[in-house]
């Protein structure tokens, strides 16, 4: 009688020879906004001097070349982080108050800026202008057209309170970098050092003017742009 061969095949495996199928997690497709999300992820803790395509392209564990298919180079990301920014400050809502309305909008501006590390950087020149740019201009026009602004008192005056919360929150986010105490005690104390004689208004005033009350700093000039502004009103 001759004997058959065993079908090995037909032999269940021992568990210890189960062969488990590695799970591989399903990556999310790349896009504009995750690349944009990567991005904003740096400004905020390390500032955009720490965005680069390779560095962003690593954080979303991708080869670099990827990125370009979304985004045309550095310079374009950093100005959607800057869009994207900015929507968070989104358009003013219009009370009736033209003067609270800048004043709340520009407050607002100043303080999601100085949320995101040094990203108001790129707001100074920023063109093209972006879509919420636009809207937050058109908004912001009217409401200075409204009470009778001349136009390009309007527009100016829009560009210059821009550029100072722009430049107050830039320099607000060197100033974090640094420690003030080894900054200011040195030049407290050079002041006070100073001839009360020839520096009777420095020597005087030392303490007022190194106060680092950033936020009162700030409101202080806004109030003074919008006052110099409501000369300009006639309705």
């Amino acid at each position: 009688m001759m004997r058959q061969k065993s079908n090995s095949a037909e032999v269940p495996l021992p568990p210890w020879e189960v062969r488990r199928k590695t799970e591989v997690p399903q990556r999310a497709p790349l896009t504009a906004e995750r690349i944009v999300d990567a991005a904003l992820a740096v400004v905020d803790t390390e500032g955009s001097g720490a965005v680069t395509m390779r560095r962003i392209a690593g954080d979303l564990g991708v080869v670099a070349s990827s990125l370009y298919a979304h985004v045309r180079n550095r310079e374009e990301l950093l100005l959607l982080v800057l869009e994207r920014v900015m929507k968070e400050v989104g358009v003013p809502e219009v009370t009736g108050q033209w003067d609270a309305d800048l004043k709340a909008h520009y407050t607002k501006m100043q303080r999601v800026l100085s949320a995101h590390g040094d990203i108001a950087l790129y707001n100074f020149a920023a063109f093209p202008p972006t879509a919420i740019g636009v809207a937050i201009t058109e908004r912001l026009l009217s409401v200075l057209l409204n009470v009778g602004v001349p136009p390009k008192i309007a527009a100016w005056a829009l560009h210059r309170l821009t550029l100072y919360t722009t430049a107050d929150v830039y320099e607000g986010w060197r100033l974090a970098n640094k420690d003030l105490a080894d900054w200011i005690d040195p030049v407290r104390d050079y002041f006070a050092s100073l001839p009360a004689d020839r520096f009777p208004s420095i020597v005087g005033n030392v303490d007022v003017m190194l106060d680092t009350d950033s936020d009162g700093r700030f409101e202080l000039g806004l109030d003074m742009l919008i006052s110099g502004l409501a000369t300009f009103v006639t309705d």
